[in-house]
């Protein structure tokens, strides 16, 4: 199997080159960026899924920081498990970055052990989280699958009655019993649950 990629945003020269080397050292595939912007570039053009990514990245940078970074790819509904690293660790970035879904958060100068023990955990979470998942969607029955797929092709509840051959009163009696099952409570959160980005 390859090994994971592991893709680095920093705008320090010194600190990515070293941590792009200790990262190699462990083991993982390096992809240094100096910029989100680089990063976000580059990421749009690869294709993905044949092996475990992740990205680290530090937390301020010009032009675009590391929130901001975290932001867009939600935004654009890239799921990549996220470590921030900083030299200016505050608790208050540390709380929003970890609320948006980061999967840790890492102070300058850290040990070789902190960052791969991160980055391990990283995975683990994520593949906690894709098991979750997998068992919430087998909850449903094959009637409610069917109105969530629907849901997420953005058709609206009349459109999905006239497709399935059943009544707007009953597509909305299996939306609202598929919401329950997921444990979700909006149209945005189940969309997140479908997609994987939840």
């Amino acid at each position: 199997m390859a090994p994971a990629r592991i893709y680095l945003v920093d705008d320090n020269d010194a600190f990515r080159e070293s941590t792009a080397w200790l990262l190699e050292t462990a083991g993982f595939e390096p992809r240094p960026f100096a910029s989100g912007a680089a990063f976000l570039a580059a990421y749009e053009a690869e294709r993905h899924g044949a092996r475990d990514e992740c990205l680290v990245s530090d937390i301020r940078m010009p032009q675009m920081s590391g929130l901001q970074l975290q932001d867009e790819l939600i935004r654009r509904g890239i799921r990549l498990p996220l470590v921030f690293v900083t030299a200016h660790g505050d608790v208050p970035l540390a709380v929003e970055a970890m609320r948006k879904g980061a999967t840790n958060f890492l102070e300058k100068p850290f040990t070789d052990e902190a960052l791969t023990h991160a980055l391990h955990a990283a995975f683990a979470s994520r593949s906690q989280h894709a098991r979750m998942r997998n068992e919430a969607l087998e909850k449903l029955s094959p009637r409610e699958r069917q109105v969530l797929d629907l849901v997420v092709a953005s058709k609206p509840n009349k459109i999905i009655a006239d497709i399935l051959g059943i009544s707007i009163k009953t597509v909305e009696l299996h939306r609202a019993n598929m919401m329950s099952k997921l444990g979700v409570r909006s149209l945005p959160e189940l969309m997140k649950v479908a997609l994987g980005h939840g």
